[in-house]
């Protein structure tokens, strides 16, 4: 059960003493699944409007003023100048690599291809995580991972060829989603490796800080019509962008990670997986896109070696694994 509270910080807080935890655990993870399946829906309609500078700075400002709402201004800010220098100098880098680079890839992407396409190649994340947790954690490379990746490396052949009716043609639109999931892997194992303490709303206001800050430094070297797009914004995509900052980035990361503290992991991975599935329905049902064979198909794959990863041994420990799925937010 939620609770509002304009009296105290924060505003928004679970109450925990009217429902048990797996009940309060399931509507988060619910909750958590459905808001990311909006993303990529969400960010392609804006782009028909928005550059993608100006989306990231957009949603940037807005999910820091979420967080602020939700978990108090004093309290967060307090929470960042507690932060040490070399914490602080990670937060930086890990601000940069899921704040900027790898959204900005993602928005740009989202220009020239579907998404739907966007929401199934994004799950090469996943595949680049398992290759850098190796080189860069040092974690062991298992039958498991090398299974996984593989599917999941044969669900994307599948869509990027059209179900073997085309060409090995990869569209610049698809190509700039795979490198986004490379920018967002990289940062994802650097706050696995240096920040894993660090509260999640804490990284998340940082990283939106970050964004702002380095918009303001990029603007005056790129040819950017910034007021120009926010005059041309029709008013009913105010209610897009709004939805977008909140359910797609700021209500995602926070109901994932209250469903971890409550449920069972597995059961948050598995379940988590399927958001490939909502969001290319979420594609279909708000944007029209068509969701043809070959990606029935290489979805399939895909799915498949996400389930693979998690129940094939990849994770020897229940704590290995929670670990594992927080670095993938």
């Amino acid at each position: 059960m939620v609770e509002i509270s304009v009296t105290r910080w924060p505003f928004i807080r679970w109450k925990s003493k009217s429902a048990s935890n797996a009940a309060i655990g399931g509507i988060a993870l619910t909750v958590s699944t459905l808001s990311g399946a909006t993303f990529n829906g969400f960010a392609k309609k804006l782009t028909g409007v928005l550059s993608s500078l100006s989306l990231l700075f957009l949603s940037e400002v807005l999910t820091a003023f979420f967080v602020l709402f939700s978990f108090g201004v004093l309290p967060t800010v307090k929470s960042v100048l507690r932060l040490s220098r070399k914490e602080l100098f990670w937060v930086a880098i890990v601000g940069a690599l899921t704040g900027v680079v790898g959204p900005f890839l993602l928005f740009a992407g989202l220009s020239h291809t579907t998404a739907i396409n966007a929401g199934l190649f994004g799950n090469m994340q996943m595949v680049f995580m398992v290759v850098l947790a190796h080189s860069i954690l040092k974690e062991k490379m298992t039958s498991a991972h090398y299974s996984a990746s593989f599917t999941i490396l044969a669900g994307t052949v599948i869509i990027s060829l059209k179900g073997f009716t085309d060409g090995l043609t990869l569209q610049f639109g698809d190509a700039l989603i795979i490198a986004s999931g490379l920018g967002y892997a990289y940062g994802s194992i650097y706050y696995r490796k240096y920040l894993f303490h660090v509260e999640p709303h804490i990284a998340l206001f940082s990283r939106s800080i970050i964004a702002i800050v380095m918009f303001f430094i990029v603007s005056p070297f790129v040819p950017h019509p910034f007021i120009a797009e926010m005059h041309a914004l029709p008013s009913s995509l105010i209610p897009t962008l709004i939805g977008f900052a909140f359910i797609g980035r700021f209500l995602n990361s926070v109901t994932f990670y209250e469903s971890i503290k409550r449920l069972d992991v597995t059961t948050v991975s598995l379940v988590g997986s399927l958001g490939v599935i909502a969001s290319t329905l979420f594609a279909y049902l708000y944007l029209g896109e068509p969701i043809l064979w070959y990606h029935f198909v290489g979805g399939a794959f895909i799915i498949l070696g996400t389930v693979l990863l998690e129940l094939l041994g990849a994770h020897p420990t229940s704590e290995h694994l929670e670990k594992h799925l927080k670095v993938k937010m």
